[in-house]
């Protein structure tokens, strides 16, 4: 009985293990979003960043951040668009429509941009799970998803 019973809290813990590394805790501070970001995920060949900055014409500020700049690297062509901070404890964005320069490249290369654009514009949610590791939802599943680490 105290065998069965010392294997179901064994298995309880391990499972409380392995909970916690799929829900990292995370950060809510804004500013922790600024600097220059690699794609991770999904992986490609294809390098691909996003640069955050404050979106000055918005009036937003360091101490008082509410529209984001995004830039960067996609597969073939360079890109930018800003996004409402709605809620930073939520993480809530609201991502506009994405402006890109007009440069033809490979089928594969121009397929995955074009997911990573549709990933990009549908993002709703920011998670910071580490002040190195930046997570874009867009949906509920794991594809639905764009990690990137901090570059600097």
């Amino acid at each position: 009985m105290k065998t069965g019973i010392i294997a179901i809290l064994a298995m309880m813990l391990c499972f409380g293990c392995e909970q916690a590394q799929d829900s990292p805790s995370t950060i809510t501070d804004p500013q922790q979003l600024l600097g220059d970001w690699r794609l991770i995920n999904p992986a490609s060949s294809f390098k691909t960043t996003l640069s955050v900055g404050i979106d000055q014409p918005s009036g937003g500020t360091v101490s008082g951040i509410y529209s984001l700049k995004f830039t960067g690297d996609a597969a073939v062509n360079t890109y930018i668009t800003t996004a409402l901070l709605v809620n930073s404890a939520t993480g809530s964005i609201d991502v506009s429509a994405i402006t890109t320069t007009k440069v033809a490249g490979s089928p594969d290369a121009m397929l995955f941009e074009q997911s990573y654009y549709t990933k990009l514009k549908a993002a709703t949610r920011y998670e910071l799970t580490s002040p190195n590791a930046l997570r874009l939802y867009s949906g509920s599943s794991t594809s639905d998803r764009l990690i990137f680490e901090k570059l600097n």
